[in-house]
C-alpha cells in the first residue's frame, strides 16, 4: 500500500477524520507511516506499520505482544505505544505515536548527552527488558526452540551448542525472547516536570515486539543488546571521527548490572558464556548481508557500508572485547 492508500484506509476506519501523511519510513521488513488525524479541533497522531513479506499470524502475534506489554506496563517510567488496531490479513498494525527519540540516535549523536543521562538510559533499558522477561516467562520444562522454518540457522546452532550450559546457569528461566532488543527499538522521552522546581524525568517505550513464538533463555536478548551497541561503534561518528564519548563495555556493564538487580540474580561464568556465545551468533547472522534486503535506500546503504568498512568486525571470529567486568569469558 502506498501512502494515499493507507490514508484512505485509515479514513474508513475513523469516519469523519481527515488523515494527513507526515512522514514515511521504509525499513527492511516494513514501511512505517506517521499520520495526523484531524476532525474539527481534534488532532491526533498515529503510526501505521505495514509489514513486508508478512504472514498474518506473525502480524497478529506482534500486535498481541504489544498489547500484552502495554496493559502490564503503563507506569511513569516504562511503557510502549498504545495499540490501536490490527488487520493481520493486510499486514497492518496501528499504534499511538510517541514523541520520543530512539536510544540509537542518542548514542550516534555527535553532540554528547551527559554521562548521567546515558546511565539513566542504560538502567531503564535493563529494567524494561527485565519486565518483559518476567511478563513473557514460559512454563517450567519447556525446551528452547527457534522456528526451524525461519532463516535463523546461526541462532539454532547457538541453541544446539548451548543446552548443556543452560542447566548450569543462575539465570534459568525460559522466555519468549524479544529477539530484536536493540537501541533502535527503544524510544526515550524526556517528561517535563509538573512544577518548575522538579527535575525532568525520563520515560522509555519499547517498540517492534517479536512476531514469533520462540522459546529461549534471556541470554539471547542480553547478547542482542550488546551486539547492537557494538554495531553503533561501526558507523562514522565513532569509527572515523574518533568520537568516543561513551564506552561499549561501561554502558553494557551498567545495563547488565541493572538487569541482574531487577531480576534478583547474580550471573555466573556459564551465564556469561551463553551471552558471549549468542553475541557471536548475532555477528555471524549480521555477516549474511543479504538480510539487509533490497527495499529502501537505508538498508542498501547500510549493507554497502558494512561490506566496505566493517568486514573485520563482522569476521572477528573468536575475538572478544573486555566485557563484562564482573567476569570476562575468555573463550566460547
Amino acid at each position: 500500500m502506498n501512502r494515499r492508500e493507507v490514508e484512505k484506509y485509515i479514513e474508513e476506519r475513523y469516519p469523519g477524520f481527515k488523515v494527513l501523511g507526515r512522514k514515511t519510513i521504509v525499513c527492511r521488513n516494513s514501511t512505517i507511516f506517521m499520520l495526523d488525524l484531524c476532525k474539527g479541533q481534534i488532532r491526533d497522531k498515529i503510526v501505521v506499520k505495514i509489514s513486508r513479506n508478512y504472514q498474518p499470524r506473525e502480524v497478529a502475534l506482534e500486535y498481541a505482544n504489544l498489547s500484552r506489554f502495554y496493559s502490564a506496563c503503563k507506569d511513569e517510567f516504562i511503557s510502549s505505544p498504545q495499540p490501536l488496531f490490527v488487520d493481520a490479513e493486510k499486514g497492518i498494525l496501528a499504534m499511538s505515536h510517541v514523541e520520543g527519540v530512539n536510544l540509537s540516535y542518542i548514542l550516534h549523536e555527535i553532540r554528547p548527552a551527559s554521562s548521567q543521562y546515558l546511565s539513566s538510559a542504560a538502567d531503564l533499558s535493563a529494567v524494561a527488558l527485565a519486565r518483559y522477561h518476567t511478563l513473557f516467562c514460559r512454563g517450567e520444562g519447556e525446551l528452547p526452540t527457534i522456528d526451524t522454518n525461519a532463516r535463523e540457522d546461526d541462532i539454532n546452532q547457538y541453541l544446539a551448542e548451548s543446552r548443556e550450559r543452560m542447566a548450569e546457569c543462575n539465570l534459568k528461566i525460559m522466555v519468549n525472547p524479544f529477539f530484536d532488543f536493540t537501541s533502535w527499538n527503544i524510544l526515550i522521552k524526556d517528561e517535563k516536570p509538573q512544577n518548575a522546581t522538579a527535575k525532568a524525568s525520563m520515560k522509555l517505550f519499547l517498540i517492534d515486539f517479536t512476531r514469533h513464538d520462540y522459546v529461549c533463555t534471556p541470554h539471547l536478548d542480553l547478547a542482542r543488546f550488546r551486539f547492537g551497541l557494538e554495531l553503533i561503534k561501526q558507523f562514522p561518528p565513532a569509527k572515523f571521527l574518533g568520537l568516543n564519548r561513551w564506552d561499549v563495555d561501561s554502558f553494557y556493564d551498567r545495563f547488565l548490572s541493572s538487569y541482574c538487580r531487577e531480576m534478583h540474580v547474580a550471573l555466573n561464568q556459564d551465564d556469561l558464556w551463553l551471552i558471549a556465545r549468542a553475541r557471536k551468533a548475532y555477528i555471524r547472522r549480521a555477516s549474511d548481508l543479504t538480510r539487509k534486503g533490497r527495499c529502501g535506500w537505508q538498508p542498501k546503504l547500510e549493507r554497502m557500508y558494512l561490506q566496505t568498512f566493517s568486514r573485520d568486525w563482522l569476521e572477528q571470529g573468536d575475538t572478544f572485547s573486555k566485557w563484562p567486568r564482573i567476569g570476562r569469558v575468555e573463550k566460547a
